[in-house]
């Protein structure tokens, strides 16, 4: 049995990131660096892919994280809240002393893993910082004097998006996680079983809320 993990909304604001974050470290490394590699041998081409190939995707897709939010907020199928709270740092506690051996109980993990609520959070905090210096940069005429103030903010931006996104790719390439992944860049479908084996909380949640249904 499928059920529905990723909605369309979902799927097209993850696309738009993952196109405007890939192409801004592609190209955004050489520029960096100083274009001191002889490979990158047309520095305007790179910079003009980054400019733009990094801009429109993550414009496009900054009201849809909004209106993610808001559906989130309203979605009747067990998504809950972006924001970390004390029950997530618990449930994170209790996986650390299951991870060290130190306790056998583990949690039962609801649709968002406690510590995938904390990358989310630090990923568009990250990607905030990036458009709010990055486009200032790119686009318009800064003054020398605030200029390094800019690029420090995006510095910032970029260490708070590359590493829990490294973290994620890790995860994300684990077969365990393949069949989320795939529903991801698919249909936002996934099995029941899988549901039930990762994500047991939210499983019983999508069973109540299909009796609740079939009882109305």
């Amino acid at each position: 049995m499928k059920i529905k993990r990723w909605s369309l909304l979902a799927r097209v604001t993850h696309w738009l990131l993952f196109i405007g974050v890939t192409v801004g470290f592609i190209t955004g490394i050489p520029i960096f660096l100083g274009f001191k590699d002889p490979i990158y041998s047309n520095p305007d081409l790179i910079r003009t892919l980054h400019y733009y190939l990094t801009t429109i995707p993550l414009s496009i897709a900054i009201p849809l994280i909004i209106l993610r939010g808001i559906e989130v907020l309203y979605r009747g199928a067990g998504e809950e809240s972006w924001w970390p709270g004390w029950r997530d740092i618990r449930t994170a506690v209790k996986i650390a002393l299951h991870w060290f051996g130190l306790s056998k109980d583990y949690p039962k993990i609801g649709f968002h893993h406690p510590m995938e609520k904390l990358l989310i959070l630090a990923v568009h905090s990250g990607l905030l910082l990036l458009g709010a210096s990055g486009i200032p940069m790119a686009f318009f005429d800064i003054p020398s004097e605030i200029r390094n103030l800019f690029i420090l903010a995006h510095m910032i931006g970029f260490i708070l998006v590359s590493i829990p996104l490294a973290g994620h790719f890790m995860l994300a390439i684990n077969p365990v996680n393949w069949e989320t992944l795939k529903a991801m860049f698919t249909d936002g479908e996934v099995s029941l079983e899988w549901a039930e084996k990762h994500h047991p909380e939210w499983a019983e949640r999508i069973k109540e809320l299909r009796v609740k249904a079939v009882g109305e």
